[in-house]
């Protein structure tokens, strides 16, 4: 068990801890993990890498399990559709496939239509949309209602992220920049700029005001209320950041993980606190549970992990 670590939060003591609870490890060889993301109701977790085949843990049972069908490449994300135990992969074989946790034999769906790898998805709040992002730039935006592509455009983007509650804004990251399109007219609202090098992961806050974004050497925090300025920054000072997430309980804090390494960093005190990985691998991948406070961490040591 990790110490509990204490920090001031809005003039009051707060203390909180991360808890290593459970190991997963996938029933096939896979090589890397690279994603992951909890259902809605915190029941299940799902995530993939260059096994092919997503991987299914459930929270309750503690069982876990692979799709029978796969990808025929490395898949690059994954993510639920809120409210749903619906949840989408993003793979280099140029696909997105559409999977039901509760019936994880076969795919429900393929998405087709991109010419080039395809890196990043994410899906609508509450709309039934799925957008998806590949190599050559290209956003695809699908109507899962009637399961057709809606629409596409060029818009330089490696990873992309909606924003949570209102739905109203896309977050696009590519190299350094992050942008931010208006779903309404995919017209560009904002640009967040400053880092240094290639943004690797980039979440929004459970509110929708404001994104972290990770890099090698350095961890943000951005405002959209106050035209895309960088609130908080803290350099890693060579401990190789890869992925950052929102603490499920406390929304000021942020998880950050990255190589042997996993910390809690509070950007308004700037208090950072190192939590014990219990891995020799790279963070790749976190995602957060608000409904059971659940944080997960994927590694390059093809490990699902659980906190709380």
């Amino acid at each position: 068990m990790d110490s509990c670590m204490n920090f001031g939060l809005n003039s009051m003591m707060t203390c909180i801890s991360l808890d290593y609870q459970k190991s997963y490890h996938p029933p096939i060889s896979i090589d890397l993990l690279s994603a992951c993301d909890f259902s809605s109701d915190g029941k299940v977790l799902a995530s993939a890498g260059f096994g092919r085949k997503p991987l299914i843990c459930y929270m309750d049972t503690c069982d876990c399990i692979t799709t029978s069908q796969s990808h025929s490449a490395p898949i690059s994300e994954v993510r639920f559709q809120p409210g749903t135990n619906i949840f989408a992969t993003s793979s280099s074989d140029k696909a997105v496939k559409l999977w039901d946790s509760n019936k994880p034999g076969t795919v429900l769906f393929d998405l087709a239509g991109h010419n080039g790898v395809v890196k990043s998805l994410d899906f609508h709040p509450f709309e039934g949309l799925l957008c998806s992002s590949d190599s050559f730039d290209v956003i695809e935006v699908w109507d899962l209602i009637q399961g057709v592509r809606m629409k596409n455009f060029i818009v330089s983007g490696q990873q992309i992220r909606f924003q949570p509650v209102s739905g109203k804004f896309l977050a696009v990251a590519k190299g350094n920049t992050i942008t931010i399109l208006d779903i309404q007219t995919w017209n560009v609202q904002n640009r967040f700029q400053g880092h240094n090098k290639e943004i690797f992961s980039m979440c929004w806050d459970a509110k929708g005001q404001k994104i972290a974004s990770v890099t090698e050497d350095c961890a943000r925090v951005w405002s959209i209320a106050v035209c895309g300025q960088c609130l908080h920054e803290y350099q890693s000072n060579g401990k190789r950041f890869q992925s950052i997430i929102f603490h499920p309980r406390y929304p000021n804090a942020l998880v950050i993980g990255g190589f042997q390494n996993m910390e809690l960093w509070i950007p308004e005190t700037g208090q950072v606190y190192h939590i014990h990985a219990h891995t020799n691998a790279t963070i790749t991948g976190l995602a957060a549970c608000p409904q059971n406070e659940f944080i997960a961490s994927c590694s390059s040591d093809c490990t699902v992990k659980i906190w709380k």
